[in-house]
């Protein structure tokens, strides 16, 4: 009897510890994960990192991380450009995987960003206007007013080791920005943060402020530190007046 209620210990407290920390906050569906194909076949990426549908004015955006393209170059492949190394990118829902949004052009494309300088990956974001929208995945918006010390931020995605499922969302308490960089406290977060790169950072009302990219050093701590959205902002604004 002894036994069997020990062997009971043991299992719950194996599966309580290989619980996820995540948050009890929800939000609509809004992540997606990457599909990008190549010239090669064999560098495809069936499904790989993160991103989500961005709303600013009247169009429609597909957002990701821009250190992505560090990951997945080929040889060929040594600025902000596909050049012919890619011929698609596609998001899609890592729950309904039917729900596809295809990208088209890649807006911020530069052949004289070189991808090995760290300078390049400052604003960390590609931005791609949508061939076609076959999900129901809701479009974020940015938000425009300033971050509050303490309050409560969330990433919303899904890591590497995750191959099917609803998007977790995991809880942050803002500390401070340091250039374009939001450095965050972390409160319920995943025990590897590898594969949630291009996901969002948002506010309490679903409002985006940033997105997942690396880490900054400040006063000789490591913070999670996903991009402002600032400079997207600015560069979609831009983008739109000169249409």
């Amino acid at each position: 009897m002894r036994l069997l209620l020990l062997l009971t210990l043991v299992l719950l407290a194996a599966d309580c510890s290989a619980q996820e920390r995540i948050s009890q906050k929800t939000f609509p569906e809004i992540t997606l994960t990457n599909r990008i194909e190549f010239a090669d076949p064999q560098n495809n990426q069936p499904r790989f990192s993160c991103g989500f549908l961005l709303r600013h004015r009247n169009d429609t955006f597909a957002v990701t991380a821009k250190h992505l393209l560090k990951v997945i170059k080929t040889k060929e492949m040594n600025t902000v450009s596909f050049g012919r190394s890619i011929t698609g990118w596609s998001l899609f829902s890592l729950s309904n995987p039917q729900q596809v949004v295809v990208a088209d052009k890649l807006l911020n494309e530069s052949k004289t960003q070189v991808l090995k300088d760290k300078a390049t990956f400052g604003e960390d974001w590609l931005v791609f206007s949508i061939r076609s929208n076959h999900s129901t995945i809701k479009p974020l918006e940015i938000r425009t007013t300033p971050l509050v010390p303490g309050e409560k931020l969330y990433v919303v995605g899904w890591t590497r080791h995750m191959e099917s499922g609803p998007q977790r969302v995991y809880e942050f308490s803002y500390y401070k920005t340091v250039g374009n960089r939001i450095l965050l406290k972390d409160l319920l977060v995943p025990e590897q943060f590898g594969g949630l790169s291009g996901a969002p950072l948002v506010d309490e009302q679903g409002l985006v402020v940033g997105i997942v990219s690396n880490g900054t050093e400040d006063g000789g701590k490591k913070y999670f530190s996903p991009c402002s959205v600032t400079g997207l902002a600015a560069f979609l604004e831009k983008n739109q007046l000169a249409k």
